[in-house]
């Protein structure tokens, strides 16, 4: 008969090793000094297909990490990665250089719970299928599916984070995928004799609803003086982006809407970044990311980039490239362990997404989701032209008049310590007496498509109110603290 404490031992030692199941025991350019843990690796979705879906896991920075929350975080696309892009570039805890280094990112959102990074779906980032059909055609369906899979599995590589409090986040096309994924798993805790997964609220950022109006952005573009008045009218009599969008979907574009959004990209110019107006278009060349002999230009570039890496690097991606395709890198992530035959790219991959799930409309899922009681949280930053605030705050409205839910302010000015972070407004409705807060929509001053890489401190406070259920701070709550 084994004595109780060489079970007890063994036992202890089988629950070590799963939770310290592809740990990171260092990134290589990592700063001295981080406490945190790191894990990386695969979660199957699927044996017989070959379907493997890549994670990038950040525990807390706290020695209480386990009892924090555990946040999910998704990027677009469809066909983004977002390791690439949430963790590298947006609120992980490093950033690439150009040498190769990372940097550590004080806004790094681990700071307020545990952050998930998940490249999704298949073909997407390092994530993968062996049955080279699955990439044909995949589609929103498809994507839920997926995403509902790996996190029973994830949970059960870390079973010490199942009772945790969860937060699924995104942005852009994630407005898509996170609906459509939260309704799949309220589905799953409502069936018989499972646990059910603590599904507390959702956030998303820049996100795109309903083709009919969350892509309409020329009032925006002319507002900011980057279209003329007589495109402007173009686009309210010939061809909107909706139109252009909806043809896409079907697989054509008609000569007319083509001309007019050729016109559209002259009036713009070729040398903006078409998610942020104002972000400086990054001037290296080459999939080496290194400055070209310039002259004045590349002296111009390197002074800059000294003023502003430390928040917005516009050459960023470039660094993050490079980074991410190190042989060594991939080993110490335990990426790309069945040496896929591609290089990895931020937006790239074999997936082919079904052209018409762009035309989805997902408010009907949003109204679900809040008549369940989960809050959401939908930010835009107020430079993005490509899904601008303007029509993220149209949705935000009709949702609040279809649920008939109260304005709980006034449409006002919310803070970054002593700064405004942007404007919200917050609405809820009476349960249990009291007045809770189901769905706010809040603008992040400054900030572009992917709001924490241009606004990362207002990007960390609007997160922090998100997860303890509140609204964006407003200057009131900010004098009472001091």
């Amino acid at each position: 008969m084994v004595p109780c404490f060489c079970i007890f031992t063994i036992f202890s030692s089988f629950l070590y090793y799963r939770s310290n199941a592809e740990l990171i025991t260092s990134l290589p350019g990592q700063p001295p000094n981080i406490f945190f843990k790191q894990h990386s690796g695969y979660i199957v979705t699927n044996s017989q297909r070959g379907r493997a879906l890549f994670y990038y896991f950040v525990e807390a920075d706290s020695e209480n990490a386990a009892s924090l929350p555990l946040t999910l975080w998704l990027n677009g696309g469809p066909g983004c990665s977002s390791v690439g892009y949430g963790a590298f570039m947006e609120h992980g805890p490093f950033r690439p250089r150009k040498d190769g280094s990372l940097t550590k990112n004080q806004y790094s959102w681990n700071l307020e719970s545990n952050m998930l990074y998940v490249d999704s779906p298949i073909g997407v980032g390092f994530s993968y299928s062996n049955t080279s059909s699955d990439h044909i055609n995949w589609d929103d369906t498809a994507t839920a599916k997926e995403n509902l899979q790996f996190i029973l599995n994830w949970f059960k590589k870390f079973p010490q984070y199942r009772n945790s409090d969860v937060y699924i986040t995104g942005e852009s096309y994630a407005g898509h995928y996170i609906p459509q994924f939260a309704v799949l798993l309220l589905d799953y805790n409502r069936m018989p004799n499972v646990k059910p997964i603590k599904l507390k609220s959702i956030a998303l950022g820049n996100p795109l609803l309903d083709i009919e109006i969350s892509v309409r952005s020329a009032e925006y573009l002319w507002a900011h003086g980057v279209i003329s008045d007589e495109l402007l009218d173009m686009h309210r009599t010939i061809c909107n982006e909706t139109r252009f969008l909806l043809e896409y979907t079907h697989n054509y574009t008609s000569k007319e809407c083509a001309e007019v959004m050729e016109l559209k990209g002259e009036e713009m110019g070729n040398d903006i970044v078409k998610d942020d107006i104002l972000l400086p278009k990054c001037v290296s060349f080459g999939a080496a990311g290194q400055l070209r002999a310039l002259g004045d230009l590349g002296t111009i570039h390197e002074k800059f980039d000294k003023k502003v890496g430390k928040i917005a690097d516009p050459c960023l991606t470039d660094w993050i490239n490079l980074y991410l395709n190190k042989p060594e890198v991939q080993k110490a992530l335990h990426a790309n362990t069945t040496y896929l035959s591609y290089a990895w790219e931020i937006c790239s991959g074999p997936l082919q997404y079904k052209r018409e799930d762009v035309a989805i409309n997902v408010i009907p899922l949003l109204s679900n989701i809040l008549k369940e009681h989960i809050p959401i949280l939908l930010f835009s930053g107020d430079q993005d032209s490509k899904l601008p605030l303007t029509q993220t705050r149209k949705i935000a409205k009709l949702l609040a008049q279809d649920l008939k839910l109260v304005a709980l302010d006034k449409y006002g000015p919310w803070y970054d310590g002593l700064q405004i972070g942007g404007w919200s407004q917050s609405f809820g409705g009476l349960r249990e007496g009291k007045n809770v807060t189901y769905l706010t929509f809040a603008t992040v001053r400054g900030a572009a498509h992917e709001v924490p890489y241009t606004s990362p401190s207002q990007a960390l406070t609007l997160f922090g109110a998100f997860l303890r259920g509140h609204p964006p701070p407003r200057k009131s709550s900010i004098i009472a603290a001091q």
